[in-house]
């Protein structure tokens, strides 16, 4: 992939100025020709804990994370200059996330930042206060934060659904994430070849107008860890191979992801994968290349070679029948297996397969309570106990699914429906409409849930529409109608009359169920500040931030979650 020449154009900037009667428009246009040229927003010796493209829940990465050296608060500087175009304050996803346009539609995005450079950081607490709330989403115009490349805009931390201290960084151009690295936007190092950790063969069987793949590597106990020598594989007459490989690189640890999936039969090239860059709205297709079942029971990422109808990113991929191993005859056949960073560093393995019998009974299962789902066109079921509307292109390809309720009732409420295997992913989600029985005292309450181990119980939306209880849901299982009338726990090692020296409280809130849908801390009742942490579940008020005066204070603090059941706890102290 190369990197698009960057064409010369005057950066402008526009103000529009709006009123009741009239707007004016003013443009503002430098003389400077931009000519961009990115710089690595830290000061530390450049290390990778993430790359582009690895292969995440849902979702490729979509940007580079960089080592901080375990401890939050490296200064992160602006990689090229432009504005300040949106700034992101959430206890999930990027966290404190800030947003800098640059000329030819380029914009480079940092997140899980500790905080924000200071008159940055006052800005962002006016308008928390102004809307009374934490959690923010601001689009800034040109004139509010103009930035030189190399200007101090924040320090890397470890806010939102980030796993540890680092700095996310992206570049998008039109709003597509770049391959930073292979663009040659931040230079690195790189000459370690990937490893191939494991390699499994999938028989592929035709059941009824449909397919369905069979584990054959671990179910005949061999090619466990793609270490075979010299034995030879046992395959039907079609089959696929699922790979999972990372990549390495100098300077770091860091399992990384692989850019390139090639696989040959008989020197004949049968798939091969460049991930490339992926927009956004493609994201959830990684689904469509992943051996789900893998990904689902054991928690690993596998690359398929078969590429299934639905597969939207095909663009990418380049196919010979499919990205089958078709074996016509009983001779030995050879199997080369290649992976590829963006360095074009490679890593080989090679096996001698066979056709021969393969035990497979668990493909002649029948296909009672089951409906088929022709993957590109809609999908309807309907009872008088349950309805399931599956739109066109929710499957990668058709199948069988199981519609069933379960022998034993996990509530008094409905019984548990089995509805299609765990082991089929989903793109679009599907409808469901669960029949209840339900008192008009507990209406408001109900929910629907997912079954899951040990029959726990998951937050899966839903609200009530004649006698049913209707939701989205987004991938298959077990699911029933619940209750959900317990209040939020909220907790802190705050007593009640406590001297507070630092200035700094502490509270925890957690939802049995439906989840926290808002919360709140007063300070002698008026509205404070209050961060909060999805991942430790905790909120933080500073006083002094507050510009709380020294004295005896009431703090309450309000938690609700997403069915109107509402805590509050209640605190005296001195400051």
């Amino acid at each position: 992939m190369t990197r698009p020449v960057l064409t010369k154009k005057i950066f402008r900037r526009l103000t529009i100025i709006m009123s009741a009667s009239c707007f004016s428009i003013s443009v503002f246009a430098s003389d400077t020709i931009a000519n961009l040229s990115f710089r690595y927003p830290l000061e530390l010796p450049l290390s990778l804990s993430g790359n582009y493209g690895e292969l995440r829940s849902n979702h490729f990465h979509s940007g580079i994370d960089f080592r901080i050296g375990g401890v939050e608060g490296a200064q992160v500087h602006a990689t090229e200059s432009g504005y300040i175009s949106k700034i992101s304050v959430s206890p999930w996803g990027y966290g404190n996330a800030l947003y800098i346009t640059h000329p030819d539609g380029y914009v480079s995005v940092y997140g899980h930042l500790q905080k924000y450079a200071d008159k940055i950081w006052r800005y962002i607490m006016e308008q928390q206060y102004v809307n009374k709330k934490f959690e923010q989403n601001l689009d800034l115009s040109p004139d509010v934060f103009p930035v030189k490349k190399g200007d101090l805009i924040g320090y890397a931390g470890n806010t939102g659904s980030s796993g540890g201290p680092h700095l996310h960084f992206e570049i998008r151009q039109f709003n597509i994430p770049l391959n930073v690295l292979e663009r040659g936007f931040i230079p690195i190092k790189d000459n370690t070849v990937p490893q191939i950790r494991k390699v499994i063969f999938v028989g592929l069987y035709d059941k009824k107008g449909t397919s369905i793949g069979v584990n054959l590597t671990d179910q005949n106990a061999i090619a466990r860890n793609a270490n075979l020598k010299n034995q030879v594989i046992l395959l039907p007459e079609k089959s696929y191979v699922a790979i999972d490989a990372i990549d390495r690189m100098e300077g770091t640890s860091a399992k990384l992801a692989v850019e390139v999936y090639n696989v040959y039969l008989d020197d004949k090239l049968i798939f091969s994968l460049d991930i490339g860059e992926v927009p956004f709205e493609k994201g959830r297709y990684i689904n469509s290349l992943l051996y789900y079942p893998m990904k689902k029971n054991s928690g690993i990422s596998m690359i398929k070679s078969y590429v299934e109808e639905g597969n939207v990113l095909k663009d990418r991929i380049t196919v010979c029948d499919g990205g089958l191993i078709i074996l016509k005859d009983t001779l030995e056949h050879s199997v080369r297996v290649e992976v590829l960073d963006y360095k074009k560093n490679k890593t080989v393995k090679r096996y001698k397969v066979k056709r021969g019998d393969v035990d497979c009974d668990e493909v002649l299962l029948n296909t009672d309570n089951q409906i088929y789902v022709d993957w590109g066109m809609p999908n309807i079921h309907s009872t008088d106990k349950l309805e399931l509307m599956i739109p066109p292109a929710s499957l990668y390809s058709s199948a069988y699914i199981t519609i069933d309720s379960s022998a034993s009732r996990i509530t008094p409420f409905s019984p548990a429906w089995i509805i299609g295997n765990p082991d089929i992913p989903m793109q679009n989600g599907a409808t469901i409409a669960v029949k209840c029985n339900l008192p008009d005292s507990l209406i408001s309450k109900a929910v629907l849930a997912e079954v899951g181990s040990k029959d726990k119980l998951y937050f899966a939306g839903g609200v009530y529409d004649k006698g049913f209880i209707k939701s989205e849901i987004n991938s298959f299982g077990k699911y029933t109608v619940t209750t959900d009338c317990q209040e939020p726990h909220i907790t802190t090692a705050l007593k009640d009359g406590a001297t507070v020296k630092s200035g700094n409280l502490r509270f925890n809130i957690r939802d049995n169920l439906s989840g926290i849908a808002s919360y709140n801390v007063t300070v002698d009742d008026e509205w404070v500040l209050t961060r909060f942490d999805g991942k430790t579940a905790r909120l933080s008020v500073s006083l002094s931030e507050a510009k709380i005066k020294r004295g005896r204070h009431k703090i309450i603090v309000t938690a609700t979650d997403n069915r109107d059941n509402t805590a509050i706890l209640q605190r005296s102290i001195i400051y």
